[in-house]
């Protein structure tokens, strides 16, 4: 497998390759349909692969800090300096999944080990009545899009007895600064933040409240 800086360079190199290829074209319809037959031959990379999943496993950080990461198991790998996209990968234990959730920005996506379950939803009345649609099961190389908000709710994770490793390319980000978690047993929706930003979040709040309480 590739020491660290031989992963960390390849996976850099190939970003500002697809982000010189993928800026001149205009429009999300065109950067979502470049990145949805570049990511199949990177999921296939499996000594790319192996060499992150070792330098994890080592208490490596694989890239960790470039960006804010929402999820638990998400490590962003690349976040192009002019936010044309960012390069994620999210890591599934047997039956683990996400919360049902959206983005926002449009996104492409699929697994470099193991068959990952999509499962998309749609929003039939505000706040979080959803309506599940038929999943899909991808294996090593197969993709899915999302498309950014309520047109693109879904959920991933790991359908049966294996380990997944998901890998993601979304693209310029809306001005948003979260991401809306969905419950539709009781019909709900709550926003979640970066761990960073809820923290700052929290103590404006608690400092308003410290204030008043003087």
């Amino acid at each position: 497998m590739p020491e660290r800086n031989e992963t960390e360079t390849a996976v850099t190199a190939l970003c500002r390759r697809w982000s010189r290829e993928a800026t001149p074209l205009e429009g999300p319809a065109a950067r979502m349909a470049f990145f949805r037959d570049r990511l199949p031959g990177l999921l296939r990379d499996r000594t790319l692969w192996g060499g992150i999943l070792a330098e994890l496993a080592g208490g490596g950080t694989a890239g960790e800090g470039r960006g804010e990461a929402i999820f638990e198991n998400e490590v962003v790998l690349y976040r192009d300096p002019a936010r044309v996209f960012s390069l994620r990968l999210y890591l599934f234990g047997p039956g683990d999944r996400t919360p049902i959730h959206d983005h926002s920005s449009w996104g492409v996506s699929g697994p470099a080990l193991g068959e990952l379950e999509w499962a998309p939803y749609r929003l039939e009345a505000p706040p979080a009545r959803l309506a599940a649609l038929p999943p899909r099961r991808l294996s090593p190389g197969d993709v899915a899009t999302t498309l950014p908000l309520e047109a693109g709710i879904h959920r991933t994770g790991s359908p049966g007895p294996g380990s997944v490793l998901m890998v993601s390319v979304y693209g310029t980000p809306l001005r948003r600064l979260f991401l809306n978690f969905y419950a539709p047993e009781a019909e709900t929706v709550r926003r979640v933040f970066p761990a960073r930003l809820m923290r700052k979040r929290l103590a404006a709040r608690m400092l308003e409240e410290w204030g008043s309480s003087g």
